[in-house]
């Protein structure tokens, strides 16, 4: 119960611990993929130069066959093999006797028959002398008739009848059942004396046959026997031309005949398999013997066959001679091998990529990505073909699905890592090595900036592009022959084709388990038709159309101090969307309706306020937004103070100490992101600047810095990483934008005069962003309407913040 109570408490997805496990696993499966001991520290084929230093042979050992070839031969073998069969000593007299007694059972059941049915039909005229014999005849002639061991038709019966009757009669010619007898006796002699065979003489593969009697054995043709065929055809034939043709009486004899024929010549396979063993056994396994200190390969030779398979059967003999011995330490050896690997990308997160470094979610589903690329790798080893199947390991497909769900620079060292790992598995190939990182290296440049799924489509030319180069390039390095070099280029095409086909179907899979939020997920939700923003636009106009603006100045903010824009947008867009359960109550809504706020209580009206982000996260569940954009909701307000109300608390009850500030603030958490950061202050900027009488640009710009500076001095900016350099470059941004809404009109006839004061509200008298807004921003206009420098506009408070991260 103790353990379960600590597990309970550990924070998975943060966790040290879980973190060390989930690295420790990928590195102890992937180190079980790694070969062992069939790995060679260069690489080598057919038609390469060796480059290295001279290889001597430290042993002696014996140069193995190619493991085709000593299969082929061993086919071979086996099919020279003459399959052993064996003749049934069975006496011919035993067959022709069982023959007489099957015909003597016949006649003796047609007799008995006749005597049957003599005695029914005299029973018929009314003679019951034959009641008890009648019983008798009955069950004798059930069991003759089981005895038969053939079974015959009620019209074959008949003919049987009439042939027995005809012998009766004795006349001289015609064909009686003795007749038949007499010709299937000596079909049965015929055949039985040559042989008959228990195999079908065409699927022998040997032209001769090791025919056993005993102790003796002879080699003979298997023509010399018939088969089951050539039995039925003589048969059908002899009985046709003595019997009348195709007739029932021949049918009925070749029947008869069928059933009686016994094979003599009998395969027998324990002894055929025991000679193909020795035959294969016989079949030489090596071709010569390389001697100790003999040189395998001199530096800059050009590997022959020969020189390939003497280099193979080194490999062998080294994997033989440290077979149980070093199996433990190559297996640890391969585990610092990956260790070194994926320690360095570990490294580049923990200090370039801090939230996902921390984030056990992602680093899982890296891990699932390196170990699929790893399970390819191994399974091409594991396929037993000379095509080069190499090229079907899809590590562009892991490099696109990086990039999008990350970014590009942790898709390019996942890359590296993934090549790295690819060739070390593949027995340190250091030609896929270059293909899989230049291959995956453009797919991430592909989708660096990708607006819709269809574009990872888009990929396919320059994956077939970055391996085209690679094979190119090392072919014409190595000589290799023109056959072999389109031979891979036809799998670098299949690879270019399935990779973005794999990408696109695992990249909705890891959205909806590990609850991704990618670019293209976001491009999803900006879309206006989506039903959230459907409801938003018919129930609060007033509010959608803020969001929209916010959205321009949010993407621009972010854009400017290197964030993710795409995801400030969204997040704007989406902020305020619990105001569509209670839109009357703000004012942006009301349309010169009456403000409904005047007739409440302060505390009721806070709380309706505040609502609208409870109520905002929980249709967001509902709609089923991810995560990241539920978080602007609550932290677009952070924890502020609802300024108005509280003011017209304290003007009800006339007392500071009987209103509590902390029942006016909005439940927060505070910003936490770059992005919820700058939400907030377009939040706040957009409704502040849309309730300016005069939007001139220097009003605007000193309603910038007073929001800026009053959130800022708030420590509503605290938690995310928002610098000083980051707000100047916001503010910048904000005032570019909202200048070009807020741009000065030339004034028309007629248009002189303004809206009647009476129409006029600050806020509708409702706690609304303009409201609290705009009583910020009146503190510092007409102080301050001139540029200030960051250090003056925001104090010294957050000097001591960190510059921009990588």
């Amino acid at each position: 119960m103790e353990f379960l109570n600590v597990l309970n408490k550990v924070d998975v997805k943060e966790s040290a611990v879980v973190r060390v496990l989930i690295v420790a696993a990928l590195i102890m499966l992937i180190a079980w993929m790694f070969p062992r001991g069939e790995s060679f520290e260069f690489e080598y084929r057919v038609g390469m130069i060796w480059v290295q230093k001279d290889l001597i042979g430290p042993f002696s050992f014996p140069i193995y066959k190619d493991e085709r070839e000593y299969q082929q031969e061993c086919e071979e073998a086996a099919r020279k093999v003459s399959p052993v069969f064996f003749r049934r000593d069975e006496d011919l007299k035993s067959q022709v006797d069982s023959l007489r007694v099957f015909f003597s059972r016949v006649r003796a059941v047609i007799d008995l028959k006749a005597e049957y049915q003599r005695k029914l039909d005299a029973q018929a005229r009314g003679e019951v002398r034959y009641a008890a014999e009648i019983r008798n005849d009955s069950l004798t002639l059930a069991e003759l008739m089981e005895g038969l061991p053939l079974t015959f038709s009620a019209q074959q019966w008949s003919l049987l009848t009439r042939l027995r009757n005809a012998e009766k009669r004795r006349p001289r010619g015609g064909i009686t059942l003795g007749t038949i007898e007499g010709e299937i006796r000596n079909s049965l002699n015929q055949l039985l004396k040559i042989g008959v065979i228990d195999t079908q003489k065409s699927k022998l593969q040997a032209k001769m046959i090791a025919l056993r009697r005993g102790t003796e054995e002879q080699l003979v043709n298997p023509n010399r026997f018939f088969d089951h065929e050539e039995v039925s055809t003589i048969m059908n034939q002899s009985f046709a031309s003595r019997l009348g043709g195709e007739n029932d009486t021949s049918m009925v004899a070749f029947k008869v005949a069928s059933g009686f024929v016994r094979p003599t010549i009998m395969f027998d396979g324990d002894e055929t398999r025991k000679l193909v063993d020795v035959a294969q056994d016989e079949v030489p396994r090596t071709i010569g013997i390389v001697e100790q200190n003999e040189r395998i390969v001199s530096k800059h030779d050009r590997i022959t066959e020969i020189t390939k398979l003497k280099i193979d059967s080194f490999q062998r003999a080294r994997l033989e001679r440290g077979k149980n011995v070093n199996v433990f330490a190559q297996y640890t050896g391969s585990a610092f091998h990956v260790a070194m690997i994926v320690l360095l990308f570990g490294i580049y997160l923990f200090l370039f990529r801090k939230k996902i470094f921390h984030d056990n979610g992602k680093l899982v589903l890296i891990s699932l990505l390196l170990l699929m690329e790893a399970s390819f790798a191994f399974l091409t080893l594991k396929v037993d073909t000379s095509a080069p199947i190499e090229f079907l390991i899809f590590v562009p497909a892991a490099s696109m699905l990086l990039a999008i769900i990350f970014d590009s620079r942790v898709a390019f060292y996942g890359t590296v890592v993934m090549a790295f790992m690819v060739a070390g598995i593949r027995g340190n190939d250091y030609s896929i090595a270059l293909a899989s990182l230049v291959a995956g290296a453009l797919s991430v440049y592909t989708v660096r900036d990708i607006r819709n799924r269809t574009q990872i489509f888009r990929s396919l030319v320059f994956i077939l592009i970055g391996y085209s180069a690679a094979i190119f390039a090392l072919g014409i390095e190595r000589f290799q022959n023109l056959e072999i070099i389109f031979q891979e280029l036809a799998f670098a095409l299949a690879n270019s084709v399935f990779s973005p086909v794999l990408t696109y179907g695992l990249l909705i899979f890891f959205e909806r388990v590990f609850h991704v939020t990618t670019d293209l997920t976001l491009l999803e939700l900006s879309d206006f038709n989506h039903p959230l923003l459907r409801l938003l636009s018919e129930k609060a106009p007033g509010t959608f159309h803020h969001s929209i603006v916010m959205g321009n100045l949010a993407e621009a903010a972010a854009e400017a101090v290197g964030s993710n824009s795409t995801l400030a947008r969204v997040g704007a867009y989406y902020h305020d969307i619990g105001k569509t359960l209670k839109p009357e109550y703000f004012v942006e809504n009301q349309m010169g309706a009456m403000n409904r706020h005047e007739k409440l209580a302060p505390q009721m009206s806070s709380l309706i306020l505040e609502s609208h982000v409870k109520e905002g996260v929980q249709l967001g569940k509902k709609y089923g937004l991810p995560d990241k954009i539920l978080d602007f909701i609550p932290m677009h307000h952070g924890t502020t103070l609802m300024a108005f109300f509280y003011d017209k608390a304290l003007k009800k009850k006339g007392k500071k100490d009987e209103v509590s500030e902390n029942d006016f603030r909005y439940p927060g958490p505070k910003p936490q992101t770059k992005e919820t950061g700058i939400v907030m202050l377009a939040d706040a900027v957009e409704a502040t600047v849309r309730s300016l009488d005069n939007p001139a640009v220097l009003k605007i710009e000193g309603t910038i810095d007073s929001i800026i500076k009053t959130r800022f001095n708030e420590g509503q900016l605290d938690e995310c990483e928002l610098t000083l350099k980051d707000l100047t470059r916001i503010r910048g941004a904000f005032l570019k934008i909202l200048v070009g809404i807020h741009h000065q009109r030339i004034k028309y006839p007629g248009q002189e005069g303004g809206p009647p004061a009476s129409d006029r509200r600050v806020g509708g008298g409702s706690e609304t962003k303009e409201g609290e807004a705009k009583r910020e921003a009146k503190e510092g206009q007409g102080k301050n309407l001139q540029r200030m420098p960051s250090a003056s506009l925001y104090g010294r408070r957050r000097t001591g913040r960190k510059n921009d991260r990588t």
